[in-house]
């Protein structure tokens, strides 16, 4: 019984771990500045930190745009 519950626990183990986020945005202060060194994916994480929802077939400076003007309105 055991090699059979060996066996068991070799088969479903390594699907059984919960998934972990490798890339995520770590700091929550993101100056409007460093926004050009971010890549479309990054820019996107942002987005959605924000509550928008961003689009990457666009063009970069338009993402960059719309999380600035996202940024600026959700000050006031």
């Amino acid at each position: 019984m055991k090699i059979w519950a060996k066996i068991k626990n070799w088969i479903t183990k390594p699907y059984m771990k919960p998934l972990k986020l490798t890339k995520e945005v770590k700091s929550k202060d993101i100056m409007i500045k460093d926004l050009a060194k971010k890549t479309k994916k990054e820019l996107e994480l942002i987005g959605r930190k924000m509550g928008i929802e961003l689009d990457r077939r666009l063009t970069k400076q338009k993402l960059i745009n719309k999380i600035k003007f996202r940024a600026r309105n959700k000050n006031r």
